[in-house]
Order: structure tokens, then C-alpha cells, then sequence
């Protein structure tokens, strides 16, 4: 297997970009009642490609001969994770299909999967990045072969961590407590927990912890928007 072509992957995610706009925006209520993503819980495979200029975090086998993994080139230092949909050969190489767009400097792209059971609808995957603790989800739909990138999820889950006498707060992955509902190319996430913690409400507070029942991330066709309380926040831009 080659070492991951940039100027190729970017060409593969523009293919399978998002429809254009739509002229009404979907709300959380709009899209209530639709199509379930469950949780796929694959478990992580032994590498079962070799090559000398990748680093493999995690291997999953989606069921169809193909499988994804988190890979990054030993000698990146600036991209860091993508990941990777290919076909595994006999002699230990691969027949990459396509790649995410890749996590910079994070020291971790763990993938959750969420499918409907139909292939027709696609694989949502929601990818943890961070290291020490939880940064968010980068959210990707895996559909026709080709990743496209949905948007971020701005959250995490507060765990408490024994220290020593005492007890520390952590930021933990939030996909396994996500709930991903959808139709056609829109979709709803939500969140099964008793609270979150949102990073950035987008009007200028940080590092919030939330009851989960008043957050929903929207995805609409076109862009990711976070309504609390039913009201969508859009991040403020520089005059």
C-alpha cells in the first residue's frame, strides 16, 4: 500500500460532498421520527495489511470484504490520522478506496460506528478525537465508498477519575451515549445522558455542562447546527 496521497484524498472527499443548500434549514422537530442509526459495535482487528510507511491505530471489518482503519504516515507530521476504507489482498497489501480528512494533531481518531441495517442509507461514524481527554466528534457518513464530512459535535462526557485521596474530572468519549436518527442527507444527534459537557455554546461561554436533554446537533445537507432549547446557535464571524 502507498502512503496516503493528499492532493488524491482531497478529490475523493469533494466527489461525495453534501447536496446544496435546501431552502428551508431542518430543525430538530423537523426531523424527529426518522430512520435510527444504531450503534455497530465492531471490535478492533490485528493489522491485516503491512507497510512500512503507516502507523494503524484501530482495524474494523464493515461485513462486505471492506474494512477502515485509523492510519497515519510515519513521516506526517502535520495531518496525523485519517481514516481509511480499503480492501485487504492476499500478499498483506491493500486497495485503498478512499480517506477521511485527517485529524491534524490529535493523538486519537476512534471510530463509533451507527448504521440503519441498509446499506442504502450509509454508515454515520462518529470519530473521538483528543488524547488525555475527549476534544469531540468529527462526524463522517461513510456512503458509496467515500467519506463525507458532516461537521463536529462539540462535546464530551464528564467522568470522574480516582487521583490518588480524591477524585479528578476527565472529558470522556461521547459516542457511545449518542443517539443518531436521520432521512436522506439530513440527520439529528442527540445525546443519552444525564448531562454533556458543550466546549463552546457558541455565544460566548465555555466549557458548560448541560443537561443532555436540551442539546441537539443538526445536520441539514449542508452545514452542522447546534440548537439548545430548540434554538439553533451559528458561530459569530469577524467583521
Amino acid at each position: 500500500m502507498k502512503a496516503l496521497n493528499t492532493v488524491t484524498v482531497l478529490a475523493a472527499l469533494a466527489a461525495c460532498s453534501p447536496s446544496p443548500p435546501k431552502e428551508e434549514a431542518a430543525t430538530p422537530q423537523a426531523l424527529e421520527g426518522t430512520k435510527a442509526y444504531n450503534r455497530w459495535d465492531l471490535p478492533n482487528l490485528d493489522d491485516n495489511v503491512r507497510n512500512d510507511t503507516l502507523l494503524i491505530y484501530t482495524t474494523h471489518a464493515l461485513g462486505n470484504g471492506t474494512f477502515v482503519m485509523a492510519a497515519k504516515n510515519i513521516d506526517d507530521t502535520r495531518e496525523g490520522l485519517r481514516l481509511v476504507l480499503y480492501r485487504a489482498r492476499p500478499d498483506s497489501s491493500a486497495e485503498v478506496l478512499s480517506a477521511s480528512k485527517p485529524a491534524y494533531d490529535s493523538e486519537v481518531m476512534l471510530p463509533t460506528y451507527f448504521t440503519t441495517g441498509d446499506t442504502a442509507d450509509g454508515i454515520i461514524i462518529l470519530a473521538n478525537y483528543g488524547g488525555r481527554d475527549s476534544w469531540g466528534q468529527n462526524v463522517f457518513w461513510l456512503k458509496d465508498g467515500r467519506f463525507a464530512d458532516l461537521g463536529w459535535l462539540d462535546v464530551a462526557e464528564r467522568k470522574w477519575v480516582e487521583l490518588g485521596d480524591g477524585k479528578e474530572q476527565r472529558a470522556g468519549n461521547i459516542a457511545p451515549r449518542t443517539t443518531v436518527t436521520g432521512q436522506g442527507e439530513q440527520f439529528i444527534f442527540s445525546f443519552n445522558t444525564d448531562s454533556v459537557l458543550l466546549y463552546d455554546d457558541l455565544q460566548g461561554r465555555l466549557n458548560n455542562l448541560l443537561p443532555a436533554a436540551e442539546l441537539r446537533y443538526v445536520f441539514d445537507g449542508q452545514e452542522m447546527t447546534l440548537f439548545i432549547d430548540g434554538q439553533p446557535r451559528h458561530r459569530r464571524h469577524p467583521l
